[in-house]
């Protein structure tokens, strides 16, 4: 006798909670113990008496070593070592902490004058703050559509995009993930074009051997607590271009107070006196999170690895595509629904899912051009600016802009697993696929749901 589904009132495979991300032990109590064992939590500083142009052009690794009196204009003991760390890492000359990636992203491209009336083009599918962050010095987001195999931006899009006004490229290498980066490089250094790369889902990545975030002009990292490595929320701005570096450690710190008379002018570009700084306490925790990333991203993989092979078996459902020359992290875990094969509305399969106690999505909410802000051209009020403003060139309308792959993939086929992280073990992934199995065991039952009778919770 088939098991009745909890979504018709059955019990459910699952009934307990996933364990939670943020995975700490005595070696990061220890590092945040030190912060207040020393009394220091910030000391951020600067000055003409604190040689601040020295130390602006000094490399992570040197830069540790820097014994100050008492403040510093490049942070504290514990700043200065996380940087230090992860440009060892990952093998950069320039690592910048920032209170967020959305930060990083905004300080790198201010870092590169990308300015007023710029456009920047990045991909329709990801987080909000991937758009928003452009806006912060009213640059123009120029949203293009993605690869439907990798679910990252396509560079054929990006080249069709490409106008007398873009000044730089954002690439989101999406849920672990590599975004085509010999093309989008070739096409960068044809039109003169920035490259940053947004690694928030993503570190630890290799394409071709290289890091992703160290092939570009920039790298961004974040450490938010949904992260493969998390300090709760903060970020990592990477370079090996010394003027970007240097630009990028003025604007984190209210980078105005430091310049004067003999400064150049191109200094006072984008360098508005902003505080993106980390702590202390944040740098504490990424320092031994740091030290973790290789294996939390092997359990990632691990489970994920378990995931591909199980789903497998279930016609209707497959995943991401991985590039031979892509050392794949997993992130989400998203898989590709076709409601063809199975014949049950997606929402009703996610719907029939979460109720066996699988904390499942459709991935994001919507696509980046449909969000208000820019469906209204809101972002600085009613007025529309930037996008109406006489220093922008150009006529850009959001509300004519289609991404087919994008919309297929987000408003048809997508389904996210978020909870392949560690400490989820395989025991956690057999009830993932225990569930399904279940499903596809009752799927005559579910076709008689409508879609329309279907109300989904986000909530994970």
């Amino acid at each position: 006798m088939t098991e009745k589904l909890a979504i018709f009132g059955g019990k459910p495979i699952r009934s307990k909670d996933f364990p939670k991300n943020a995975v700490i032990d005595q070696k990061e109590i220890d590092s945040i113990l030190d912060v207040f064992k020393n009394k220091e939590f910030s000391r951020y500083a600067g000055g003409p008496s604190f040689d601040v142009e020295k130390l602006l052009r000094m490399k992570s690794l040197d830069a540790v070593k820097y014994k100050a009196l008492y403040w510093n204009f490049l942070g504290g003991n514990k700043v200065k070592k996380f940087e230090a760390d992860f440009s060892k890492y990952f093998g950069v000359d320039y690592s910048i902490c920032i209170n967020s990636a959305t930060s990083g992203l905004s300080v790198a491209l201010a870092s590169a004058d990308v300015s007023v009336g710029d456009e920047v083009i990045t991909t329709c599918l990801s987080f909000t703050a991937n758009a928003t962050s452009i806006l912060m010095f009213n640059s123009i987001p120029v949203f293009v559509d993605v690869d439907p195999r990798t679910f990252c931006i396509d560079p054929k899009e990006i080249e069709k995009a490409i106008t007398p006004r873009t000044r730089a490229i954002v690439v989101v290498h999406l849920l672990g993930n590599a975004a085509d980066m010999d093309e989008i490089m070739k096409i960068a250094k044809k039109h003169n074009l920035i490259v940053i790369e947004d690694c928030a889902q993503s570190p630890g990545v290799k394409y071709k051997g290289k890091y992703v975030g160290t092939i570009g002009d920039f790298g961004v990292f974040s450490f938010q607590e949904t992260k493969n490595m998390m300090t709760g929320e903060g970020g990592m701005i990477v370079t090996n271009n010394p003027a970007f570096a240097r630009k990028c450690r003025l604007i984190r710190n209210h980078g105005e107070t430091v310049l004067n008379d003999d400064s150049p002018l191109d200094d006072l570009v984008n360098c508005i006196g902003y505080n993106l700084r980390m702590t202390e306490l944040t740098a504490a925790l990424g320092i031994e999170q740091l030290k973790k990333l290789k294996k939390l991203n092997q359990a990632r993989n691990t489970n994920a690895q378990y995931l591909r092979k199980n789903i497998s078996k279930f016609p209707g459902l497959s995943f991401t595509f991985i590039p031979d020359d892509v050392e794949y992290v997993s992130h989400v875990f998203p898989i590709l629904y076709d409601e063809k094969k199975t014949g049950v509305p997606r929402d009703v399969f996610v719907k029939a899912l979460k109720m066996e106690g699988i904390p499942v999505s459709t991935g994001y909410l919507r696509l980046l051009y449909e969000h208000p802000l820019f469906q209204k051209r809101i972002a600085y009020g009613k007025v529309g600016c930037p996008f109406t403003c006489p220093f922008y060139k150009g006529k850009i309308d959001y509300t004519k802009l289609k991404c087919n792959v994008a919309e297929d993939l987000i408003y048809r086929k997508f389904i996210w697993i978020y909870h392949v992280y560690n400490p989820a073990t395989i025991n956690d992934m057999k009830d993932i696929i225990n569930s399904i199995e279940k499903i596809y065991s009752n799927l005559d039952e579910l076709k008689k749901i409508k879609r329309e009778e279907i109300k989904i919770d986000y909530a994970r």
